[in-house]
């Protein structure tokens, strides 16, 4: 399993041990070519064969953006491309034929921040929990969202934008295609992500293009963006770009702006939103566009109207964001999953909601509540990850959190086995209960019921009581 073939050609890989068994770890495979030059705000095309075996042992350079100033220091200054279509793949399978269940992920940042390399994502819990892990990066920001109506027009749909998540779908693609010479079902594969990440499944249940690459669904933190704009709206915005760029008075102004440097054009895009104000600091004006081919109608009235793809989902948030300090963003955020659960779905298709509320014990005597990407700790079994906890550690800080680093006790660890159980589980079977541990009932409006996650695993009425919490807003808030 060190050594495989795809599409493309032979990867080789390495491999580690965790809890008792070999995980083989492939890092920077490319699932799409690059797109840089005159593929900049196009589909990304198939990525190009190669011959031998390309050694797949190192991450690839995140997607081009500027620094996040929410992350660590260390974040901030990482290398950045636009040439950043690759993914990672940890699997425990030990031959081609064992057909385990397949778990993709998005990660956070917004649409805007970060990559899928982190060491958090990266971590071997879930695959030693019997299922092969995928990381997948995709294009972010202005490269991922742009749109403008030059490129609608140069498009055979008469659309622009919305490349991030034509890659996210690329990258299904690509698993659908090699992802059983992993050990991986190609038939059992279920999309998961947090905050901007979970946005970006919420999308993909919505989509029609992405019917059929997956079958489960796990929405963490995610929202903001269930009724994006009309393409018209963001075209609007483009044209405001390439005013600020300088290239709107070109000959072929499209042309003139895929010719400048990636940090040129983030450096402008950094401009324009402080002219049009602090509503913009962190999403940008770059959205998901209801296009009429990637989005229909909004993500709200795609499972309302029952358009979506019919799977088995997820809803999850932290305390922390309910309740404050630091990022409060649940309370409309659970309003948003709730209109999504009342949506008409199938038996085998339906929705199961959860909060989750553990803080490390010195952490929770400081003040520390649940905070934005806590649960992440505990879900990929990277509790003892220092590297992991200091990327997230400033949002903490906001939320309580006065220690640089949390002390693990034995209940910790139970809750992270607990959640890597529940989770993989969904994976296998599309069903979240695990017998012996928690039977997790599917959310309807007659129980209201939802499994919380704190010291014990506990399932609760009145999961629509929560939108009345009332935040202590201190911090930041999206």
């Amino acid at each position: 399993m060190d050594r495989v073939l795809l599409n493309s050609g032979f990867i080789s890989g390495m491999k580690a041990r965790q809890s008792g068994q070999e995980i083989y770890i492939f890092r920077g495979v490319p699932y799409a070519a690059p797109p840089v030059g005159d593929l900049r705000w196009k589909p990304a095309q198939p990525a190009a064969s190669w011959p031998g075996v390309r050694e797949c042992i190192e991450f690839s350079i995140q997607a081009a953006q500027y620094p996040d100033v929410h992350a660590s220091e260390k974040l901030q200054v990482l290398s950045s491309s636009e040439d950043c279509l690759y993914l990672n793949v940890m699997t425990p399978a030990k031959k081609a034929s064992d057909k385990l269940p397949v778990m993709v992920w998005f990660h956070g940042g917004g649409t805007r921040y970060g990559n899928g390399n982190l060491p958090i994502s990266n971590s071997l819990g879930l695959p030693s929990n019997g299922v092969v892990l995928v990381t997948v990066n995709s294009r972010l920001g202005i490269f991922g969202l742009f749109a403008h109506e030059l490129i609608s027009r140069e498009s055979p749909r008469g659309v622009s934008g919305n490349y991030l998540f034509l890659d996210l779908i690329d990258s299904l693609k690509w698993v659908k295609k090699n992802i059983a010479a992993f050990g991986g079902d190609p038939e059992n594969v279920t999309i998961f992500g947090q905050s901007g990440g979970g946005l970006k499944v919420a999308a993909l249940i919505a989509s029609p293009l992405a019917q059929g690459l997956f079958h489960r669904a796990i929405i963490q933190s995610g929202g903001k963006d269930f009724e994006p704009p009309q393409l018209k709206i963001l075209e609007a915005f483009g044209e405001k770009y390439f005013a600020k760029l300088g290239v709107d008075r070109e000959r072929d102004p499209l042309t003139a702006a895929r010719a400048i440097s990636w940090e040129k054009i983030v450096e402008v895009e950094q401009a324009l939103n402080a002219d049009l104000g602090p509503e913009y600091e962190f999403m940008g004006p770059w959205s998901i566009a209801q296009d009429g081919w990637f989005l229909p109608d909004s993500i709200f009235n795609m499972f309302q109207t029952g358009k979506r793809n019919e799977v088995p989902y997820l809803v999850v948030s932290d305390m922390g964001e309910l309740t404050g300090p630091g990022l409060v963003i649940a309370d409309k955020m659970v309003a948003d999953y709730i209109t999504m659960l009342k949506a008409p779905s199938k038996a085998d298709s339906r929705g199961y909601a959860a909060v989750f509320g553990r803080v490390p014990d010195n952490w929770r005597q400081e003040g520390c509540v649940a905070a934005h990407g806590m649960e992440l700790h505990y879900m990929f079994g990277s509790l003892d990850v220092a590297e992991a906890w200091e990327a997230h550690y400033g949002g903490f800080a906001l939320s309580g959190a006065k220690s640089p680093v949390p002390v693990i006790s034995v209940v910790d660890r139970k809750i992270s086995n607990a959640m890597m159980s529940i989770w993989t589980q969904f994976a296998r079977t599309g069903n979240p209960s695990v017998k012996g541990l928690i039977e997790w009932p599917a959310w309807d409006e007659a129980g209201d019921r939802y499994l919380f996650i704190a010291e014990t695993l506990e399932v609760k009425s009145g999961y629509s009581d929560l939108t009345k919490i009332q935040p202590i807003r201190i911090g930041i808030s999206l």
